[in-house]
């Protein structure tokens, strides 16, 4: 914030006490609405207004220095003047300290705390998995408990999510929440939304019949401008959304945004089911706070051979010529490489085998002389694909510097030897993708 000067005072200080000029504004009725150098983070006229009834009726600026407006002794003057500056340091600290900043008009920033919790939903527990979703809504006013707690297992309905919705708008373009109930009790909030453009006349045959996710989809996608929910994930398509989806477009938008991440690593968006208010909970501090969005990397299945289904990034690449299947991601903001393949090795001796035929010593063996690069911590433990007995093994790969997390699954189908590696420099997408590996249609277990 820029220091103003003051112009055209309405007296005759400026005339007559050039270092007037040197203050800031807001010491006369003359000065601009804002005042000082960041002591108060936003000033508006009316508050403003209140600097010059105080600090003129303390002291007038003279070429030589500082003095009281009445005639008294040198020595009474000073000590009076070091009580009146007092007096405006100790009201300007108080004012910083007390005075909630303005609101700025269409801001994230007006979203800020108004209440402390301590715990009150006691059928939310802190390992619950929306724990801290409750705790930020209730904290900055975006939700209120039901039925003597929050109910995170209780459905919205249209109307219930127009509240939230209403009351995410208003903070944002206001600073505050003034909607009250009226009759019946839901009208107030929907003459907003309809109003403000949240949702328009005829979306909805009936405000009291439970809300699904992708209305609450459209709903929340309008409560902000669309320039408060930037992109920060590159999500081209859903499982089970398209084109001709309803509000297939807010779905999207919102996945994009980080505010919706799916019920699964695959991001399905079960358009049709109905939204509890724990879930809701998740949105709406997403929605609000961006520092609460989700970066996410949905999978999808990739069919490899005749037994084994590869789940990926959706922007993995696969490259044919490379038998049988590679996978490679370099750079989701250069961080970030992925890679999976399947390397079999065909002979009639293992029809009918076990993997576990095979020591231990001697996978690990073929595993490293696969990898051109440094590896460490390898580990190996069993796990099965439905009937097929399979060996997991983990290990650290370091390549130019950069530390690789490294799966691969070892196991026998018909006369094959089949070994699936993958690799990330992100551990838990890796655990994600390793997870929903499937081989002769069944995930490893135990999980990882």
């Amino acid at each position: 914030m820029e220091r103003q000067i003051l112009k055209n005072c309405p007296t005759d200080c400026i005339a007559a006490k050039p270092r007037l000029r040197d203050l800031p504004c807001g010491i006369c009725r003359g000065g601009v609405s804002v005042w000082g150098h960041g002591v108060v983070p936003y000033f508006t006229r009316e508050i403003s207004a209140l600097w010059p009834s105080v600090l003129l009726a303390c002291i007038c600026y003279t070429d030589d220095n500082l003095s009281l407006p009445w005639g008294i002794d040198e020595k009474e003057r000073n000590d009076r003047m070091k009580k009146c500056l007092s007096l405006v340091l100790a009201l300007a600290m108080t004012l910083s300290l007390s005075v909630t900043a303005f609101a700025a008009p269409n801001s994230l920033d007006n979203f800020v705390t108004t209440a402390t919790y301590n715990g009150q939903f006691k059928d939310v527990p802190a390992g619950h998995w929306a724990a801290e979703s409750v705790k930020t809504c209730y904290e900055y006013g975006l939700m209120k408990g039901a039925d003597k707690g929050f109910n995170p297992k209780g459905t919205l309905t249209v109307a219930e999510a127009l509240v939230m919705a209403d009351r995410v708008h208003e903070i944002f373009t206001t600073g505050k929440s003034t909607l009250t109930n009226g009759s019946p009790w839901y009208q107030p909030y929907v003459d907003y939304a309809l109003e403000n453009g949240i949702v328009k006349k005829g979306d909805f045959a009936s405000y009291t019949a439970k809300v699904t996710r992708a209305e609450m989809a459209y709903i929340f996608y309008h409560a902000l401008p669309e320039t408060a929910l930037p992109a920060i994930n590159e999500i081209e398509k859903l499982p089970d959304v398209t084109a001709s989806t309803a509000y297939s477009r807010e779905l999207l938008g919102l996945y994009q945004a980080g505010v919706l991440t799916g019920s699964d690593p695959y991001g399905t968006a079960n358009p049709t089911k109905t939204i509890t208010r724990a879930e809701a909970a998740a949105i709406i501090a997403r929605v609000a706070l961006a520092d609460q969005r989700q970066h996410v990397l949905l999978l999808e299945d990739v069919v490899v051979g005749d037994y084994v289904v590869i789940a990926k990034p959706s922007f993995v690449r696969l490259y044919p010529q490379i038998d049988p299947a590679v996978f490679s991601l370099n750079g989701i903001s250069g961080e970030t490489v992925v890679m999976a393949s399947v390397m079999f090795d065909k002979n009639s001796m293992y029809r009918g085998q076990s993997v576990r035929m095979v020591p231990v010593e001697t996978i690990e063996k073929i595993i490293l002389s696969s990898m051109n690069c440094l590896i460490h911590d390898l580990k190996t433990t069993e796990v099965t694909f439905g009937n097929v007995e399979a060996y997991c093994t983990t290990a650290i790969a370091e390549d130019a510097g950069k530390l690789l997390y490294c799966m691969m699954f070892t196991y026998i189908v018909g006369d094959q030897m089949q070994i699936v590696t993958e690799i990330s420099s992100d551990e838990t997408l890796l655990k994600s993708m390793a997870n929903n590996l499937r081989v002769g249609g069944s995930t490893a277990s135990p999980k990882l």
